[in-house]
């Protein structure tokens, strides 16, 4: 795991620190300060510098702004060197402090169109980690211009990379979504409920149907549950079904 830049970081003892792994490990300087700067979550020791000199330039701010500026930093910093593995790991922070740091980034609207590319370029990534994270951070991040990529994504031949996609399209809590599913996003859904080979992603689909509050996926549920699923899909369809009876709640009509 990355570790966390101080608010005021010191470049003479980072310099120091780099020069103490170099004389540790007999490499390079240029490989410890490289090292050193991906130990801090930044993809070049450049990149560190960089950061170290705005950060002591800049006007006294709050540790929260200093966090978000720092995270913007980061993120921005990775997506541009295409380490989208150690981005997914970058981006392991908690929600309040990934939307302070999302605030941030939007002021930068080239560059945060750029990142964006970025993530939805990683769900065509051979490795299934990249693909999985890089859905993971469009819940959060992605926009109208992410959905048909996300869309494909629910053909994944791996199982928690569909279901990922379709949180990703669905999840009103994590990030900006329609109001309502687009019909062959929710067709695709529906179609996942009642036919996906994995447990796990039929349990999703219906998380996420009932979620929106898709009517339509009650009959399937029914009919899933006259069958025998398993414990952990039928609690699941099971939760899902009820939450379909549920009367709406007035107050969300309007989200």
């Amino acid at each position: 795991m990355s570790r966390a830049l101080p608010p005021r970081p010191d470049l003479e003892r980072l310099r120091r620190e780099a020069r103490a792994l170099q004389r540790a490990t007999g490499q390079p300087l240029s490989q410890s300060q490289l090292s050193l700067a991906r130990d801090y979550g930044f993809p070049s020791w450049p990149a560190l510098k960089t950061e170290v000199e705005a950060r002591r330039a800049a006007p006294s701010r709050s540790a929260a702004q200093l966090d978000a500026e720092l995270l913007a930093a980061q993120w921005f910093a990775l997506a541009e060197a295409g380490q989208l593995r150690a981005l997914d790991r970058a981006l392991a922070v908690g929600k309040g402090r990934k939307e302070a740091a999302r605030t941030v980034m939007r002021r930068s609207r080239a560059r945060y169109a750029a990142f964006q590319q970025a993530l939805v370029a990683g769900l065509s990534a051979p490795r299934e980690r990249v693909r999985f994270g890089c859905a993971a951070a469009l819940d959060t991040f992605g926009d109208a211009g992410a959905r048909e990529p996300l869309a494909a994504l629910m053909d994944d031949p791996v199982p928690r990379v569909r279901w990922m996609a379709m949180h990703a399209l669905s999840c009103h809590a994590c990030g900006e979504k329609p109001a309502e599913l687009e019909p062959p996003i929710r067709a695709r859904m529906l179609a996942a409920l009642a036919n996906d080979p994995s447990p796990q992603v039929r349990r999703h689909a219906a998380f996420m149907l009932a979620a929106a509050r898709e009517t339509a996926a009650a009959p399937i549920i029914e009919a899933m549950l006259g069958g025998e699923p398993g414990p952990k899909l039928r609690r699941g369809l099971e939760w899902a079904l009820s939450e379909l009876r549920r009367p709406a709640n007035p107050a969300r009509a309007g989200l």
